[in-house]
């Protein structure tokens, strides 16, 4: 019974390690992700815009690419 309880726990751990990994995603201002299924075709976006906004839809995948708008500084 301990060795399918350890089985089943070491399974839901993987699970979890690989759904944070597919989640991914912007940290902070500026930043954005475009995400693709396995035939390259874009199939999900999330971004934080510059004015702290944030943006998603679609599908968030491990085949991702990501990148940064560029943000004027705050004019004081």
């Amino acid at each position: 019974m301990r060795r399918k309880s350890a089985l089943a726990l070491g399974l839901a751990a993987a699970a979890a390690v690989g759904a944070a990994i597919a989640a991914v995603g912007p940290t902070g201002p500026g930043q954005f992700y475009y995400y693709y299924n396995d035939a390259g075709q874009i199939v999900g976006y999330q971004a934080i815009h510059c004015d702290g906004t944030r943006e998603a839809w679609g599908k968030f995948t491990r085949n991702y690419a990501d990148g940064y708008f560029i943000c004027d500084p705050d004019p004081t």
